[in-house]
């Protein structure tokens, strides 16, 4: 019994996950059908994406800040 279990918990044996296939296709689909642009604009995602989420993230901290002060300014 323990083995099946341990065996469900290793999940397949396979070298390459069917996720890294999905993404390399869809690589692959998007170069055929936008051609280099897609592969620049990919890299150019992949590489400032950290870049954006920060800055992303720092416009809604601040928004939640400025909503907050105006909550109070509101009920005095």
């Amino acid at each position: 019994m323990r083995s099946i279990e341990k065996k469900r918990k290793q999940g397949s044996n396979l070298p390459i996950s069917i996720k890294l296939v999905v993404k390399i296709a869809l690589v692959a689909v998007g170069f055929s059908v936008w051609g280099t642009g897609f592969i620049w604009a990919l890299a150019g995602l992949y590489i400032f994406l950290p870049v954006i989420r920060g800055i992303l993230s720092f416009f809604v901290g601040l928004g939640a800040i400025i909503l907050f002060i105006l909550a109070i300014l509101m009920f005095l």
